[in-house]
């Protein structure tokens, strides 16, 4: 069975790095292998930036994570994929065209997001758009099915 490929926005990488919950439990799904994380050089672009801003700092010392390792963690879970359409769906927060095209470059099973914008759009070419409780609820019932 080949793993179902997921594009994390920015938010979920986060939550799921500093702070936990279903964002955490989808990025040990990655550790796992149980899925592929798929990303691209504007997407990683974003997550290092929105990461290196002063306000995380304290969180990434609370958790006792640099930036460099929490840079090589990520790096190591994602499959990187080169965006060869521009999506122009989302006018309102033009950066999140970046997950939607990764998604159809990497032919994703899922986007998963926190971000409203993109939860309004609830699919994009058929690939669904999911909040992380949402995307374990599928992961769960995909597991069952096996």
């Amino acid at each position: 069975m080949n793993s179902m490929v997921v594009v994390l926005d920015t938010n979920i990488w986060i939550s799921g790095m500093l702070w936990g919950g279903p964002p955490r439990e989808i990025i040990f799904l990655a550790e796992r292998n149980e899925i592929d994380i798929a990303s691209s050089a504007a997407l990683l672009e974003e997550l290092f930036g929105v990461l290196s801003r002063e306000k995380f700092r304290p969180h990434l010392a609370a958790a006792d994570i640099d930036t460099t390792s929490l840079r090589e963690r990520v790096l190591v879970l994602s499959q990187l994929y080169i965006v060869r359409q521009v999506v122009t769906v989302i006018t309102a927060d033009p950066p999140d065209n970046a997950i939607l095209a990764c998604a159809l470059a990497s032919n994703a099973d899922a986007i998963v997001s926190g971000d409203d914008h993109l939860l309004a759009l609830k699919q994009f070419r058929d690939i669904p758009i999911l909040t992380p409780r949402q995307f374990l609820a599928k992961m769960s019932v995909a597991k069952k099915k096996f």
